[in-house]
């Protein structure tokens, strides 16, 4: 077996290569271009022994080197983003021959250029609305120590649920104002699941997490409304990320490559 296989990043249109010599892609490897027709492939060359099926599975539980790995990946597909429509592929998609890279591309050409047609001109733009977490208040040290009915601890804990239900409720009615503002103003939207605390890495509760694909000539207009709902929905948090490669709108037809194969 070949101790090298091709990492695919993305596929895209011909753009100036002038940018591929800056880029650094999967363990600091170029960042090369496998072109057929109106269609070019971005691949690395990477270590077989980490990137087939069985070299992945010893991986997975490695979080610094997927971290890593998509990381880089994402760097890749985000550039070339800038200077050309793009169709992100999945993370970790290999192919153990580039000339198996090329024969993907002429199967696929009438679907990925479908897609590219479609994402020309367009970015992805990440909306999350989080619900605050209130702080429970302790009684005070005269009230632990003194003998307090069962009535007032259980009206207290009753009070203190009412409150963070309300909390919440406001939040997710928030939540779906601003995804129905923010979707008249995009080209398509795609829900994703709400994240836990441990990916946010805050207490907060996410309620909302969604992505919109807005044309380039609608941004401002999209950033500006965004702007106003944060003043507008003061009951909760509002965050904005992007412009991203609009990695949530590949069309789901178009299958390019099997990872780790």
């Amino acid at each position: 077996m070949t101790d090298t296989v091709y990492y695919c990043y993305a596929v895209t249109r011909p753009f100036d290569r002038e940018v591929l010599p800056s880029l650094r892609g999967i363990g600091g490897a170029p960042v090369n271009a496998v072109a057929h027709g109106d269609l070019v492939a971005l691949t690395s060359p990477v270590s077989a022994e980490e990137f087939t099926e069985a070299g992945l599975q010893e991986r997975l539980e490695d979080l610094d080197w997927l971290a890593d790995v998509a990381r880089a990946h994402h760097a890749v597909v985000d550039e070339v983003a800038r200077h050309a429509a793009i169709v992100p592929l999945r993370l970790a998609t290999v192919y153990r021959e580039q000339a198996r890279v090329t024969e993907v591309l002429r199967s696929d050409e009438q679907r990925l250029s479908e897609a590219l047609d479609r994402l020309e001109g367009r970015f992805e733009w990440g909306v999350k609305v989080f619900a605050p977490q209130q702080r429970q208040q302790e009684p005070a040290r005269a009230e632990q120590s003194s003998a307090a009915s069962g009535r007032d601890y259980l009206r207290r804990r009753l009070d203190q649920r009412n409150s963070r239900e309300a909390s919440l409720q406001k939040a997710e009615e928030s939540a779906a104002a601003v995804d129905a503002e923010l979707a008249d103003l995009a080209e398509a939207r795609h829900r994703h699941r709400v994240l836990s605390s441990e990916l946010t890495g805050t207490r907060d509760q996410n309620v909302l997490n969604v992505a919109y694909l807005v044309p380039v000539d609608d941004q401002e207009r999209f950033l500006r409304r965004f702007a106003e709902l944060e003043e507008e929905h003061p009951g909760c948090s509002l965050q904005l990320s992007g412009p991203w490669a609009p990695y949530s709108f590949m069309p789901d037809q178009v299958e390019v490559a099997e990872s780790g194969e």
